[in-house]
Order: structure tokens, then sequence, then C-alpha cells
């Protein structure tokens, strides 16, 4: 994006256990690192790498994404794996564009609707003879128990949807994938309505591996008609075509907030 790193403030929110976080401050010396997140073990675990690998540019702290009132704050900010889980989506996104000074950049990393029709599905079945939020539900280990006999018997069951494919071995990421309380797969064009809204220019997408997924309608389809159609659109509804048509899983868009 041509961004010169040298004195900027970088937010990871949220940061988890600060993998990315360590990674980019030490590529990145030249930078001040903030990591944010709402579980305490997750900060304690951020801070302790940071200290074992002598990183000075970096600190993790205890926050609630919902409740950030910093203002222009971040000249950018990572926000991977976050939006989709919160329990108000289009506030988050509110609130992470507040957070960035005028021409600072965001880029996001949230489960697509369209291409994630096959784990809403799952998930579904697994709500259904789980009773999870009837009442009546299964305790954790019942429904983790559920979802491997699920994936056991069904021919047709596929886990490699995501990156890294999910071990079904593993109860972290059964739960993540298929029994997360919290977790909304989100249309493009939401996400791009929600940061237009807050004066952000959606400059590009990516998949979860970096590849662009360009969003001119001119790259997915060579009918000189139906394009002209599409670019009469909206931008955001531009952007609802090529979610229909691409399916992406995953939603990494930059976009920069508009300078004052």
């Amino acid at each position: 994006l041509g961004i010169d790193p040298a004195g900027k403030h970088f937010g990871d929110i949220a940061c988890g256990t600060g993998l990315i976080l360590l990674d980019y401050a030490q590529e990145f010396p030249e930078v001040q690192f903030t990591g944010f997140d709402i579980t305490e073990a997750s900060v304690n675990s951020a801070n302790a790498s940071l200290a074992q690998e002598n990183v000075t540019n970096a600190q993790a702290y205890l926050q609630n994404i919902m409740e950030l009132e910093l203002e222009s704050e971040f000249d950018y900010i990572l926000s991977w794996g976050t939006i989709h889980h919160l329990p108000d989506s289009e506030e988050g996104v509110r609130i992470l564009c507040r957070a960035l000074k005028p021409g600072g950049v965001i880029r996001t990393g949230i489960y697509g609707f369209h291409g994630n029709w096959e784990r809403r599905i799952q998930q579904e079945v697994m709500r259904t003879i789980s009773g999870n939020g009837n009442g009546n539900g299964a305790d954790l280990s019942e429904r983790i128990a559920a979802v491997r006999d699920f994936a056991s018997g069904d021919r047709n069951f596929r886990n490699y949807y995501t990156a890294p494919p999910v071990d079904l071995s593993d109860d972290v990421w059964v739960v993540d994938e298929f029994l997360h309380v919290w977790e909304k797969h989100l249309p493009l064009r939401d996400v791009v309505t929600w940061l237009e809204s807050e004066g952000m220019e959606v400059l590009k997408m990516t998949d979860y591996y970096d590849q662009e997924i360009p969003l001119d309608i001119a790259r997915h389809s060579t009918s000189e008609p139906f394009i002209e159609r599409v670019r009469q659109l909206p931008f955001a509804d531009q952007c609802h075509i090529v979610d229909m048509i691409v399916r992406p899983y995953w939603l990494s868009l930059f976009a920069r907030k508009q300078e004052q």
C-alpha cells in the first residue's frame, strides 16, 4: 500500500496469544505495536512471548473491543478473525474505524457468507442434535463428541474450508469451527457498506493466504454487457456480485480512512 512504517502505531485488535503481534514487531522494529484482547490468559501469553524474545516495541493489553473508546490512535489496524465473533459486528467496525487516524488503514479477516455455506449447515446440524440454545443443551464435552460422531459417519463431511484445515482430534479447533457461540458469516456487501459509512475507502481484498481477489467485475466475467450492468451499480452492490461469483470463505479487506 506504499505506507512508510517508520514511527507508525500499529494495533492488533484482537491479538489473541500474540503470534502475529510478535512476528510483526520483530520484522518492523521501527514501529510501535499495541495488542488488545478480551482474554486475560491470551494477553499474558502474548506479553510472555514478547518478553522471551526481548521485543521492546510491542505490548498487549486486556480490552473488550466493544468497549474501546480510542479515537484517531492508530495508523494501521489489523482485526484478524475478530469481527465475525463480536456481538454487534457493525458496531465493532465503527469502533475500529474510529480508532484509526485519518489516512490510516484497517485490514479485516472475516468469515465470508457465500463461501461458508457448508460450514453453516454443519453448525446447524450440531445445534439441532445438541439442543444448543434451547435450554436443554448437552454439555461441551458431549457436543464435541457429537461433532466427531457426525464427521466419522457422513461420507460427504468436509473440513478443509478453513485455513489451516480443522484438526478433528483437537478440542479447541472443533469448538471454534462447529460450536462457537458467537459466530457470524458476513456478506461482503454488508462489510463494505459498514466501512463506507465510516468514511473508509476499500482499497483491495485478499483471501486468507494474501492472494488478491479482484473487486473489479471485469476480472470475473468476459461478457461486456454483463460487466457494464454491474458497473452501473453502487460499489457495495458490485462487491456483492463478486462475492456471489467467487464465494470466498475469508474476507480480508484493506480500507483507508479519509483524510480530514
